[in-house]
């Protein structure tokens, strides 16, 4: 062989290696280019995902708190209203169909607003939501008893029912310190939103 044509073998074998060596070097860029488009991709969906977590938690304890509120608002309406028919079956008021009107009204706001913290949790504040409207309706209960009988009872039941009645009151002030203290907790964030794995 002469000089030439090895210098030209050498050559094409130098271009052969240089063009082999570009192909692997971009695919070596294809290949890291797509590992980072994938992994751009994945921190993209987790961030979003993560975006989604917050704005739902934020969502859920706003929806907590108000229905949290509600339900304390409407509580006090109750009080209010309970007394004014413990003092007209008293005769401390004149008696009036608007103050058993408020009344009636008054249990079935509570009703209502029970269901959304039922629904909504977390456990405490259902616990101690539940708690709450089953002694108003325990309450009730007694009202309507007493209302019932009214005109006919003796001395000695009407003191027990107003016995009763204040020992009731009683009980649901503490169920509503417990229903105070357990939403409080949650919205300080020692109840959190709880999540699966």
């Amino acid at each position: 062989m002469d000089d030439g044509l090895v210098a030209l073998v050498a050559a094409g074998a130098g271009l052969v290696g240089a063009l082999g060596g570009a192909a692997m070097g971009g695919l070596a860029a294809v290949r890291g280019a797509r590992i980072g488009a994938e992994t751009t991709a994945r921190a993209t969906i987790e961030q979003a995902r993560a975006q989604e977590r917050a704005q739902h938690d934020h969502w859920l304890r706003d929806e907590r708190k108000r229905a949290a509120v509600l339900m304390l608002e409407v509580y006090d309406r109750f009080t209010i209203a309970a007394s004014n028919v413990t003092r007209m079956f008293d005769l401390e008021i004149e008696a009036s169909a608007d103050v058993w009107s408020a009344y009636h009204t008054s249990m079935n706001e509570i009703r209502t607003c029970y269901f959304p913290l039922r629904l909504l949790g977390p456990a405490r504040v259902h616990q101690a939501a539940r708690e709450l409207w089953q002694l108003t309706e325990q309450y009730n209960e007694g009202i309507q008893e007493w209302a019932d009988g009214i005109m006919t009872a003796t001395d000695e039941i009407r003191a027990g029912w107003r016995a009763r009645e204040e020992q009731q009151r009683y009980t649901l002030g503490r169920a509503h310190s417990d229903l105070i203290d357990a939403v409080s907790e949650s919205l300080q964030g020692s109840d959190a939103v709880q999540r699966p794995n």
